[in-house]
């Protein structure tokens, strides 16, 4: 089936009840305790948006500025073609690991019964966004409809800084949790840095709430 034939048919059941969440969607005046967010990490095969995949998912949701440790997923996403190359110094996902993974089909579709119509939260999101997309293109023929935030945007406003203002500092997800005195553990498994993201995105948003934020549209803004 061509990508044109799954953007016209009818939708996928799953999907359609993704799709269900976002009749009542979250607006700009949602009150930030209102919103549940949904932290989000990948572990990937590369950098590479158009050929790279996904072999590992966490997620976890942070409400009422709490990280509900009970509301989380993780998995393994098995790659038949997965072979190890660079990326696994940073990773460690072994081709066992890999071989017990969830199908990619069976990983998206578990993923939209857990996002709903959350907000998805993530450092340099945009990358797992991308590769999150691919899939639903090919699955669905159509993109995630979830709002997005970078905590890695977040950390330069609360830091005063503007995005490429300091080429210097590239704003890792190790150095902004160092500055902001977390410890960092299980880096790079997709579900130690999305606990680790979720601790940020709430010290983030303490901050800026000491500004006087208040609402969805204001934590959003550029």
């Amino acid at each position: 089936m061509s990508w044109f034939s799954r953007f016209t048919s009818a939708p996928a059941p799953e999907w359609k009840e993704y799709q269900q969440h976002f009749r009542q969607p979250y607006t700009a005046k949602t009150a930030v305790e209102k919103v549940r967010f949904v932290v989000l990490d990948l572990e990937t095969t590369g950098l590479n948006v158009k050929k790279d995949r996904m072999l590992s998912l966490g997620a976890v949701v942070v409400e009422a500025q709490e990280i509900r440790i009970e509301e989380r997923m993780e998995c393994f996403v098995h790659q038949p073609l997965y072979e190890p190359n660079q990326s696994i110094r940073i990773h460690g996902i072994m081709p066992q690991q890999n071989a017990i993974g969830i199908t990619e089909e069976r990983a998206i579709k578990e993923l939209l019964a857990f996002l709903r119509q959350g907000v998805i939260v993530g450092h340099h999101i945009g990358f797992d966004i991308a590769i999150l997309n691919q899939v639903t293109k090919r699955m669905y023929g159509r993109s995630l409809q979830n709002k997005v935030i970078d905590t890695r945007v977040l950390a330069e406003r609360v830091q005063g800084l503007r995005l490429g203002e300091n080429p210097h500092e590239a704003f890792t997800l190790d150095q902004v949790c160092q500055s902001f005195n977390i410890p960092l553990h299980e880096r790079h498994t997709a579900a130690g840095d999305t606990l680790l993201t979720a601790l940020l995105f709430l010290k983030l948003m303490g901050r800026l709430q000491k500004r006087g934020l208040k609402t969805l549209g204001q934590l959003r803004r550029s």
